[in-house]
């Protein structure tokens, strides 16, 4: 860019030259307008993605939701799952401003998450009434890498309006231990859940699946034990959520539940384990697809992969792929390992 433009003696003797000369910078000057407005429309891959804001679908229909009819009809429900691509920015937000509708609706609103432990509930709980700092609530709480970006902005909307916010995962050390087939440390048993399940059902087929379908070679005997790590977040994610119903049993508040959209998806996981715990409980369901940025405008909600994607939940966000995920070739709806962060829906 620099050699584009150089320095030019400037002719004396004649009109002539002043003119060439003129006419040369003139040209110069244009060329490097045309090429800056060319690369400000070009965008890193990380502003494209920020300027590609999803869509939202009725299941069942197809028909396009605004995000406050998508929350009207997620209103209805007791209990709403919010199923993610955890390494979505534009899923997150639109998380957050579907959150925001649904308050509007149902000020009662409770959030419960996946992404903290229900051993630091306590933290949180003295972190969103005021009695510790954020600097002290994150020292302790063992926030996901993906925290500030992503999750901070609920959180610290829950904060300003005095929501209750629920630590509703099991400790990433139990869930391990058992991936392993090793006992949880006896000062852990208290975290456990009451009741824990693991049925060989289609939850479990699907799970077997998912994990030997992305290039995995896993035994039979670790991906049973694997699976039971699966189940037992479920579990504990479910019996926070039921507590939190069991509080008030008089009027049981909205429970809005953000986690990966296999915990969720066909109300399977959690939602299942909800759902035996409080058979009355009416679940809403979201997920997300993950799309190229550039079809997400003409995207086709009756055409695949939407039509597959809509099958399971009730409402379906659709959001642009992001490039970490594409360059990696990472799975879009693959469980997190016990102990690990894994990046995809799980």
């Amino acid at each position: 860019m620099s050699a584009m433009i150089r320095r030019t003696h400037v002719p004396t003797g004649t009109g002539q030259s002043v003119k060439i000369w003129r006419t040369f910078l003139l040209a110069g000057l244009l060329l490097m307008s045309m090429q800056a407005a060319v690369l400000a429309g070009k965008g890193s891959p990380a502003e494209k993605i920020e300027d590609a804001s999803p869509r939202i679908f009725d299941s069942k229909t197809g028909q396009e939701l605004t995000v406050a009819r998508a929350a009207e009809q997620l209103a209805r429900a007791d209990a709403v799952f919010l199923g993610e691509n955890h390494d979505s920015g534009p899923g997150h937000q639109l998380q957050l401003e579907l959150i925001q509708a649904l308050h509007q609706l149902r000020p009662d609103l409770v959030i419960s998450l996946e992404m903290f432990e229900r051993d630091v509930q306590g933290t949180l709980r003295d972190y969103l009434s005021g009695r510790i700092d954020e600097e002290q609530f994150l020292q302790v709480s063992r926030p996901w890498s993906n925290y500030a970006d992503h999750y901070r902005p609920i959180v610290e909307f829950a904060r300003k309006h005095r929501l209750d916010v629920l630590a509703a995962n099991i400790p990433r050390r139990i869930a391990s231990a058992v991936a392993k087939d090793e006992q949880p440390d006896p000062e852990d048993r208290a975290w456990l859940p009451r009741e824990t399940t693991a049925p060989d059902d289609a939850y479990a087929a699907r799970f077997r699946a998912t994990m030997q379908g992305h290039g995995g070679s896993l035994s039979e005997e670790k991906l049973a034990l694997y699976y039971q790590a699966q189940c037992l977040k479920d579990d504990c994610m479910a019996e926070s959520m039921a507590d939190a119903f069991a509080s008030r049993p008089r009027n049981w508040p909205l429970v809005v539940h953000l986690c990966g959209r296999f915990h969720s998806d066909y109300g399977y996981g959690t939602a299942a384990r909800l759902q035996s715990r409080l058979p009355l409980l009416t679940l809403g369901v979201v997920s997300m697809e993950a799309v190229e940025p550039a079809e997400l405008a003409t995207v086709d909600p009756k055409a695949e992969p939407l039509t597959e994607a809509r099958a399971r939940c009730h409402v379906l966000v659709v959001v642009p792929e992001e490039p970490s995920r594409k360059e990696a070739k990472q799975p879009v709806a693959a469980p997190r390992p016990p102990a690990t962060e894994a990046s995809a829906g799980g």
